[in-house]
């Protein structure tokens, strides 16, 4: 899946950057000022070198991105601050100096390619699956509906995206498409937030505000783990859904809202209900259709589709030159459990790019960096068996008379270098290199701080 990035200008800088831009796979058009027409349809991004006096013009932005809604890049020879703010107010995804280094250029265009693909691609439930399939394709038909759709499924199967999925196909796509999660909030807090208040309603409500029902009058409201709302506030939303309209609080009277209620949950609800934990009139209400959406253990197809996938989004946005998975590697994938769903996926594929310094991904790239794990130790005992077998040497455990003491380096040792290779992976970006480590960007903190007190020399990192 490749960008295409749209260039018009005349300079060096900026026919670099497009040969820059070519070898990272993108698929550039080129233009010269004086050729450039029209940017057709079809353009994920546009790079435009802007002189001084289309500068003092906003409204180039829009005649720049009419067809297609491509983020607009501007490239200036020199240096103006206002007019570059005006750009930005006018919707212009960046306004740079031509002067800029070139790898900053390339990473620019880059960043807004991938916030594109993710705008445009990531608000689909992608799937291969043929049970999922099949599901979408009623779900076309029920969308045209404002019926009340129930989405059980385990955490990280993308249940959101499948009710963005839901909005986008109905009546209802131009409308907002508005969600809360249930389990992130307090109860007093997720009222608040749901049914909104006046001014004086309580300590603090220094204003009147509207709440995500209100937000949500002529669309869609998402009510995400809808299962660990507070008995309370679920004889309130049942109100609004029988009534359709809704009471702020320390409101003087109800406001009339038209919503189409998507529910989803990670729990037996049924269970829930017998057991005295979600009330039964509101369950009626929320189920008129539900959909059970299978685990990815149990849709093989979409572990090597979505592998495939996010193999292209990761090397594209890292800027790396991964193909894809060794062999076993994808045995290993299609083999494994996955408790965190496709979202687990997601986040061993992103570890894979990252880390990988080949071509393809091995088994070794996809687990925690800090973590020896079982599969690892699998791997390393097949590797030495498949080498005896060639060389008529036995093997007979990991651990042999040729080991060498100074081979082994101390686990404080191979801790600084694992901290120190995801920082040059991330390229120095603290936070991704402590979730690709698998730890707190505190403990990384305390780490770099141990370092540079040992007189580690942590420049460029």
């Amino acid at each position: 899946m490749k960008g295409r990035v749209l260039i018009i200008g005349n300079s060096i800088e900026i026919k670099l950057l497009r040969d820059a831009l070519k070898e990272r796979g993108l698929e550039v058009i080129f233009y010269s000022k004086e050729e450039f027409n029209s940017a057709g349809e079809g353009i994920d991004v546009i790079v435009y070198e802007i002189s001084l006096s289309e500068m003092k013009d906003p409204g180039i932005v829009k005649k720049l991105s009419e067809k297609g809604f491509p983020a607009v890049i501007f490239l200036a020879e020199e240096p103006d601050l206002e007019a570059g703010i005006e750009l930005i107010k006018a919707g212009a995804y960046d306004v740079k100096l031509l002067s800029t280094p070139l790898e900053i250029l390339e990473k620019t265009v880059v960043y807004a390619l991938e916030e594109k693909r993710i705008f445009w691609e990531e608000e689909d439930f992608l799937t291969r699956d043929p049970k999922m399939l099949q599901i979408l394709k009623l779900l076309e038909d029920v969308a045209r509906t404002r019926v009340p759709i129930l989405l059980v499924g385990e955490s990280g199967t993308g249940k959101e995206l499948l009710a963005k999925f839901i909005h986008k196909k109905s009546p209802r796509k131009n409308g907002p498409f508005v969600g809360i999660n249930c389990a992130a909030l307090p109860e007093t807090l997720l009222e608040s937030e749901l049914f909104g208040y006046e001014k004086g309603a309580f300590s603090g409500a220094t204003f009147r505000k509207k709440g995500k029902i209100e937000l949500a009058d002529g669309g869609t409201l998402l009510l995400d783990e809808i299962t660990e709302m507070h008995p309370s506030l679920q004889s309130k939303l049942l109100r609004v859904l029988q009534e359709g309209e809704v009471d702020r609080l320390g409101g003087y009277h109800p406001v009339k809202v038209d919503i189409r209620l998507i529910s989803t949950t990670n729990r037996d609800i049924e269970k829930e209900v017998k057991e005295g934990r979600f009330r039964l009139d509101l369950y009626y209400r929320i189920n008129v259709i539900t959909v059970k959406i299978p685990p990815l253990r149990e849709r093989k197809d979409d572990v090597r589709f979505l592998t495939k996938y996010f193999v292209e989004k990761f090397s594209r946005a890292y800027g790396k030159k991964v193909k894809g998975l060794t062999e076993r590697a994808q045995k290993f994938l299609e083999d494994y459990s996955f408790p965190g769903n496709v979202r687990e996926l997601k986040n061993m594929i992103e570890r894979g790019v990252l880390t990988c310094e080949e071509e393809y991904i091995d088994v070794r790239h996809l687990t925690n960096p800090f973590e020896f794990t079982e599969v690892t130790c699998l791997e390393t005992v097949k590797e030495q068996q498949k080498t005896s077998e060639k060389t008529g040497i036995k093997v007979d455990n990991l651990y042999t008379e040729k080991d060498e003491t100074d081979e082994v380096k101390p686990l404080s040792e191979l801790e600084k270098e694992a901290i120190i290779k995801a920082l040059r992976v991330c390229r120095g970006n603290r936070t991704k290199a402590a979730e690709l480590l698998g730890i707190t960007v505190r403990t990384l903190r305390n780490k770099l701080k141990q370092y540079k007190e040992e007189g580690l020399n942590l420049e460029g990192l």
